[in-house]
């Protein structure tokens, strides 16, 4: 850090390389060559001849033309790592503070939701045991019934007492998840996201099973000529190596 404090704070740098009479000279070079190229006939060993030596020319010119663009772009690349550099002691330890704040908030949602998913299985035992002491109740009350009177002028129940029905239970109220949480500076929220891993490739549906091209390439360049689902064969290629000068 203290590098990057004491370099200047301005640079001089050119941008537009059109002026520049090498880029004017390799325009000059790439316009001839492609029209000599485009326009040329092959049909015979000369022209063969003719026409490769124009294709390694414009190797060469390429080349040239790759290090004019190195020569402008470098710097400001260079430049743009400076800056990025200086600029991650400021973004990184908030992206890190950031990220443990989301982390601390899920922590404490994930224990709420195991304290709601043990209040839940409680207030559901509460629920049943009551559930089934009202249906003993209810079929004690039916046989108590069977055993009472009534009188018919004064409609006076006797016999035996009801059995008095089983109180609500008392449930647990729920422990609260957070899933937005809003302030004066913003608000956090929390959302359920899905997450996918392969755990047994072998059941994995052919769609999404991609070749490994960079290993393909490899050894069918190595000499490999037979892989079971793969057809290998061969064609021409042509290529250029121009001379160095």
């Amino acid at each position: 850090m203290a590098d990057l404090a004491t370099r200047p704070n301005t640079a001089v740098i050119t941008v537009n390389p059109v002026p520049d009479p090498m880029y004017q000279s390799l325009l000059r070079e790439v316009k001839g060559l492609a029209a000599s190229i485009t326009g040329a006939v092959v049909d015979s060993p000369e022209a063969v001849v003719r026409i490769t030596t124009d294709a390694n020319l414009a190797s060469k010119v390429a080349s040239g033309i790759e290090a004019l663009r190195k020569k402008y772009k470098d710097p400001i690349v260079q430049h743009g790592r400076e800056i990025d550099a200086a600029f991650k002691p400021l973004s990184d330890p908030l992206e890190k503070a950031k990220g443990e704040a989301a982390t601390k908030i899920r922590t404490f949602n994930d224990e709420q939701r195991k304290r709601q998913a043990a209040i839940d299985a409680e207030n559901a035992r509460k629920a049943r045991e009551a559930a089934e002491l009202q249906r003993m109740i209810d079929e004690e009350n039916a046989k108590l019934r069977a055993q009472q009177t009534v009188d018919q002028d004064t409609g006076e129940v006797s016999g035996p007492d009801l059995i008095a029905p089983e109180p609500v239970p008392v449930f647990i109220p729920p422990a609260p998840v957070i899933q937005k949480a809003a302030t004066v500076t913003g608000s956090a929220t929390e959302k359920m996201v899905r997450r996918w891993k392969i755990i047994d490739f072998k059941f994995l549906p052919d769609e999404y099973k991609l070749p490994n091209e960079k290993a393909l390439n490899a050894v069918t360049k190595a000499g490999v000529s037979k892989i079971p689902g793969v057809e290998i064969w061969m064609e021409p290629e042509v290529s250029f190596r121009a001379k160095r000068s």
